[in-house]
């Protein structure tokens, strides 16, 4: 060193702790002039160029403290890193070595817990540094009975006090620090974006970084968010201005094709976005033909196809995808609107195909699962029925494999209308998780256990099961669901999404299916001809000879429930098991039918939470409902019953006096319905038979078929296994 000594300590007074200490690690001699105590002052003009540092604590030296507070790296192994202080403790540890060098418990703790330092570890445990808690023990041993024993614990709890005290002024100016840090790292960033963005807007980028989304900022990208300054390249020598410059422009070139190729990328991303737009919008003036076309059909007579369905036809398809400088209107669609009754009855067709496909698939599964089965089958007439399809039995009398045969599209297409075919809706129906047609009788056992009604879906006829509302519908929601404006898809209430007309949740339901045929049967129909159309039209009325209440003052007299055809179907399959005894059901014609439209009448009148003496039907013939204001738009809603339409249509719509099919419409799958309402039997009936030699006659029981805990019922039904629970409206529904 050449030069004298207090130049080179005028020097060193500019620079910071940690670069006096590095300084003094390059070589023996500044060691040796920096470690010595002459050079205080150098150490002292160091920490005031930190703001706010408090001073050197009395038990430390300069060195130790700037070593301690801005030198990250383990005082144990040396690793560095490592950015936390141990103030209270006065160390540098990294996690590592904090397992084996702090302990939380000691042999004699409660002698010299006050006399070492400590830090709160987990679960608010105490934590000492091993090396301390060793020497003041081996201090402790070698004073031990000596009158310096008793001075060294006061200097020792001094010392710890002392320490306690400026940990906790030093960990504030720590978290000051980081905070200062932290804010200078921002005005970095935020520096270093301002002038990227300028450099970009010089170059004719301006209006597309104006157009960038929050989520595609600039300060998300890995080249502008760090904290280093785009222009900060010089020190503080005025003579390196120039070199500053050129510097900058070095660091600009450097990242300029990557900020371009991204801003190229921001550019196409928003053309995509500004088409996705003009296709929403194209959209919407398509579903302004298709509502204006519906509106006009109304009431319909036929399934109609939904907003995704017509987004969907090529023409229209051809028309909203039409590149972005040609203007679309209403009147691109006038050749669509002029052919939508042609449009309109080829999607009928295809999606005629497609349930004729589902069943045809329905049918298939079926008689697989039904060949595959192993069953023991004493039955003689199944026998001949499996020989009739060429298989044989084995000596077990298990079936083998057979390949059933499958009606042809025009036997499908003859029985789809037909009441005996009866579809399910896998949504609407309840399961436990087992596939396929297995989840009926598992579920049904299930709930013979616990003594509960089976619950099931509103049988679906064709053709309102074209209109059945989960065939469009889906309660997964996308992603994007709330960043989306696209209004073919998107219902707001309840959350759903629409989507293309398909089958995959439609069945056939085997079970409902021998329900309806004995409900057909039971009317005098033919049901290999009888159309579920044609039991509308005739609308016969039946009633459940299984649920027969017996009087209890005539012998012979009883009260049943009176069903619609449809009310029949569903009543079978959730009272009865239609496995395990046959139905019976009586035709009501004459005086009877008259009776049962007086009792009906009255029902109306009966208070809904009033006792009812059958068990509830699904029969929903007033949620059928829906707005015409709100069709095929985002905010469409499920069915209404009439009187909260009108509300709606007054509230949401201002329309004090409405009008059927001008205001609102009656939904395409009533009767079937939307929603379960649940209400009785459509009425009851007074019926004169022989009353079974089991049941107990008026004024009578037979006490020995009761347990002794049950209370006496007044009125005593066809005692089945499942009837007297399932037929009881106190037992838990399911």
């Amino acid at each position: 060193m050449n030069l004298p000594m207090d130049v080179l300590f005028e020097v060193f007074g500019h620079l910071n702790p940690l670069d006096i200490l590095r300084l003094a690690r390059t070589t023996k001699e500044f060691r040796r002039v920096l470690m010595h105590r002459s050079s205080m002052s150098v150490w002292k003009n160091a920490r005031d160029n930190v703001p706010n540092m408090p001073d050197c604590p009395p038990f430390w030296t300069e060195p130790h403290y700037a070593n301690l507070a801005f030198d990250p790296h383990c005082h144990e192994c040396g690793a560095p890193g490592v950015r936390n202080v141990d103030w209270r403790i006065g160390r540098r540890i990294c996690t590592k070595c904090s397992k084996t060098c702090m302990v939380d418990a000691y042999h004699g703790e409660l002698v010299i817990s006050g006399l070492v330092p400590s830090k709160y570890g987990k679960r608010g445990r105490l934590l000492f540094y091993r090396k301390d808690v060793e020497e003041v023990q081996k201090i402790l041993h070698v004073l031990a009975g000596s009158d310096g024993l008793e001075t060294y614990r006061e200097e020792r709890r001094a010392f710890v006090k002392e320490m306690e005290t400026q940990a906790k002024v030093l960990e504030a100016w720590a978290a000051s620090q980081a905070k200062d840090r932290s804010d200078q790292l921002e005005d970095a960033r935020r520096d270093r974006k301002t002038a990227i963005i300028e450099r970009l807007t010089e170059i004719g980028w301006g209006d597309e970084i104006e157009h960038i989304p929050y989520t595609d900022d600039l300060s998300h990208h890995r080249l502008v968010k760090q904290p280093t300054r785009l222009t900060d390249r010089s020190w503080f020598l005025p003579l390196m201005f120039p070199i500053q410059i050129l510097t900058s422009c070095s660091v600009w070139n450097n990242i300029k094709n990557d900020m371009i190729k991204y801003m190229e990328e921001m550019r196409t991303r928003r053309l995509e976005r500004e088409r996705k737009a003009l296709l929403i919008a194209r959209k919407r003036t398509a579903i302004g033909i298709l509502r204006s076309y519906k509106i006009a059909h109304l009431p319909f007579i036929d399934v109609m196809p939904e907003a995704v369905d017509f987004c969907s036809f090529p023409e229209v398809i051809d028309i909203v995808g039409l590149p972005t400088e040609t203007e679309v209107t209403e009147a691109s669609f006038a050749d669509i609107a002029s052919r939508m009754d042609g449009l309109v009855h080829s999607w009928r067709t295809r999606i005629h195909s497609q349930l004729r496909a589902r069943v045809k698939d329905n049918l298939l599964f079926s008689g697989k699962r039904r060949a595959r089965a192993e069953r023991v089958t004493p039955d003689p007439l199944y026998e001949e029925y499996v020989e009739s399809l060429g298989a044989t039995l084995d000596l077990k009398g298990k079936k083998k494999e057979v390949s059933l045969p499958v009606p042809d599209d025009a036997e499908i297409d003859q029985m789809i209308p037909l009441a005996t075919t009866v579809f399910r809706c896998k949504t609407c129906t309840p399961s436990i998780g087992l596939p396929g047609d297995l989840s009926d009788s598992e579920y049904d056992d299930f709930l013979d256990i616990l003594g509960g009604r089976r619950s099931r879906s509103i049988p679906l006829f064709y053709p309102k099961v074209m209109g059945h509302c989960c065939l469009t519908r889906s309660r997964t929601l996308p992603w994007d669901y709330f960043a989306t404006d696209d209004p073919n898809f998107r219902i707001d209430f309840p959350m759903s999404t629409r989507t293309k007309w398909n089958t995959h949740l439609l069945q056939v339901d085997e079970e409902a299916s021998k329900a309806a045929r004995t409900v057909v049967e039971a009317c005098g129909e033919d049901p290999l001809i009888t159309t579920a159309t044609k039991m509308d039209e005739l609308d016969h009325r039946l009633a459940c000879l299984d649920c027969m209440k017996w009087s209890k003052h005539e012998v012979n007299q009883g009260e049943v429930p009176v069903f619609a055809w449809r009310s029949a179907v569903q009543h079978r399959m959730r009272e009865h098991r239609p496995d395990r005894q046959p139905a019976r059901w009586k035709k009501i014609e004459g005086e009877l039918l008259e009776e049962s439209n007086r009792n009906a009448r009255m029902h109306k009148y009966i208070h809904f939470f009033d006792f009812q003496p059958f068990p509830d039907i699904t029969q929903p013939p007033s949620i059928v409902w829906l707005c015409v204001h709100c069709m095929d738009l985002p905010q469409e809603r499920e069915c209404y019953e009439l009187g909260k339409m009108k509300s709606h249509l007054s509230t949401i719509h201002g329309i004090e006096e409405p009008v059927e099919n001008q205001d609102y419409y009656k939904d395409y799958e009533a009767l079937q319905g939307r929603k379960s309402d649940l209400k009785p039997s459509d009425s009851t009936v007074t019926l004169q038979m022989e009353r079974p030699p089991h049941v107990p006659l008026p004024g009578h029981a037979f006490l020995d078929f009761y347990d002794e805990d049950d209370d006496d019922d007044d009125d005593y039904g066809d005692y089945d296994e499942d009837d007297f629970y399932f037929g009881n409206s106190f037992f838990p529904l399911f």
